[in-house]
């Protein structure tokens, strides 16, 4: 692995990179990341839109937005050593007064999360929870948190990145961390679908196996809920999730070569047609169809 990133990434490879950089889009081209594919998806012009590689007018969103228990908590799972440069805590009971404030701004400036003081227990009794489970403790145990990947899409060439949570040292697994309302793994399924966490992690997986010369057996998603007792889970997508997510990775990069060569980055188009804006033609759901037969029956 590569010590240390240079400012422009050029040769593929894995990377010791903080989050920020990794963001800003450090290849020598625009390069396509597993959010940026939830957003082609959906429609190329939000995925351009929220780039600050691409849209020349991007503008950060509102530093106070990234503020979340779960945010605090990544770092000191994963980033223990880099806490104090990366979290402020402040002793406030809240921020009404205008010197609770101006410190959560200060922070904010100059690139911390802050967090009150009073959910720093909180915190800690939720890492001392995911790491009570086995299973947790030996998955996010001799590897690498925070390693950026970078490496050329096999169809079509253009630079592809990946920053995963933790790289087992083994190459046998990635783990991804995840805050979650309800790490119940009966709706894991439903919620990673919603959220195009079968994107991720084929993405991630694909990446790992072209970087480091072999498939990871697992990809983990490390799911936590942030409120006593913290349940936690360890829960992997099984092939046919993965194949799906491979399969729409693929449409998305042949969407993102598409808009690179040609600047179209477009809105809500069809499928069949992805050349032109067209009306589009609908219907009601069928839960809808049955509701209004049961109302008039």
């Amino acid at each position: 692995m590569n010590k240390l990133a240079p400012p422009t990434i050029s040769i593929p490879g894995v990377y010791e990179m903080d989050a920020e950089t990794y963001h800003a889009d450090p290849c020598e081209t625009p390069s396509l990341s597993a959010g940026m594919i939830n957003e082609i998806i959906k429609a190329p012009k939000l995925c351009w839109h929220n780039s600050p590689r691409l849209n020349p007018d991007w503008e950060e969103p509102d530093g106070q937005e990234k503020f979340s228990i779960g945010t605090v908590a990544h770092v000191i799972f994963l980033e223990p050593d880099l806490f104090s440069q990366k979290v402020a805590v402040l002793e406030y009971d809240d921020y009404r007064k205008n010197e609770a404030k101006m410190s959560r701004d200060n922070a904010l400036a100059i690139g911390k999360t802050p967090i009150l003081a009073k959910h720093m227990d909180k915190i800690e009794a939720a890492r001392d929870a995911f790491m009570a489970n086995e299973f947790t403790r030996q998955a996010f145990s001799n590897g690498r948190t925070e390693m950026a990947m970078f490496w050329k899409h096999p169809l079509w060439g253009f630079w592809c990145r990946a920053r995963p949570d933790f790289i087992a040292d083994s190459g046998r697994h990635l783990n991804d961390y995840k805050a979650t309302s309800s790490a119940d793994p009966e709706k894991f399924g439903k919620h990673a679908f919603d959220m195009g966490y079968h994107r991720r992690a084929a993405w991630y997986l694909e990446g790992a196996t072209i970087l480091l010369g072999k498939k990871p057996e697992h990809y983990w998603f490390a799911n936590q809920e942030p409120k006593a007792p913290y349940l936690t889970s360890i829960v992997e997508l099984d092939e046919q999730a993965l194949d799906a997510g491979q399969y729409e990775n693929t449409l998305a990069g042949e969407i993102f070569e598409q808009c690179l060569r040609t600047g179209d980055w477009y809105g809500y188009r069809h499928n069949t047609d992805r050349t032109r804006d067209l009306a589009f033609r609908v219907g009601l759901p069928t839960w809808a169809h049955i509701q209004i037969e049961t109302r008039n029956s």
